[in-house]
C-alpha cells in the first residue's frame, strides 16, 4: 500500500501514512481524515512544494464520498450543484493554489483562510447544525 496525505477538516492536521488515523490526535474528532494532495498538505505544513501528481476532479470527488462515508453527513445526490462546487473549488485552487469553499471570501490571511478549506469545519456552522437538513456552507454535504 501506498503512502498518502490525510487532512483533518477539522483542524487541518496533516497525517502522512497508509491510512489515516481514526481519531484526531490534536482535535480528538473520530473519522475527521480527508485523503489530499501532495501540494495543499505541504502548503497547509509551509513545507517546499515537491513535484508529484496533483488531484484530479475524480480524485477528488472519490476522496470526499470516501470521507462522507464513515460520516453522519454525505455527498450532496445533486449531480449539477456538485458539478457547479467542483467547478468554482477547483478555480479557487487554480487562482488561490488551495481549493477553498466557493460560497465563502478568503480573507487572504494564511491562518484564517485554511479553515475554508474544502471540506472545511462545516458541522459547526449554523447552515448545518440549525436545520433538520443541514448541509455545508456551499452545500457539497448534507445531513444523512
Amino acid at each position: 500500500m501506498q503512502k498518502k496525505f490525510w487532512r483533518c477538516y477539522v483542524c487541518n492536521d496533516i497525517h502522512w501514512g497508509v491510512k489515516p488515523p481514526d481519531l484526531c490526535p490534536t482535535c480528538r474528532v473520530k473519522s475527521a481524515y480527508i485523503e489530499t494532495p501532495s501540494r495543499e498538505a505541504r502548503t497547509i505544513l509551509d513545507q517546499p512544494l515537491a513535484d508529484g501528481p496533483d488531484f484530479s476532479r475524480d480524485d477528488f470527488r472519490r476522496a470526499i464520498e470516501t470521507f462522507a462515508r464513515d460520516n453522519e453527513f454525505r455527498v450532496n445526490p445533486d449531480p449539477v450543484k456538485v458539478e457547479s462546487l467542483l467547478d468554482g473549488l477547483f478555480a479557487n485552487e487554480e487562482n488561490h493554489g488551495l481549493k477553498y469553499c466557493p460560497c465563502r471570501l478568503r480573507t487572504k490571511e494564511f491562518e484564517e483562510d485554511i479553515k475554508i478549506i474544502c471540506p472545511c469545519h462545516f458541522p459547526a456552522h449554523e447552515t448545518y447544525k440549525g436545520q433538520e437538513q443541514g448541509e455545508c456552507w456551499c452545500g457539497l454535504f448534507i445531513k444523512r
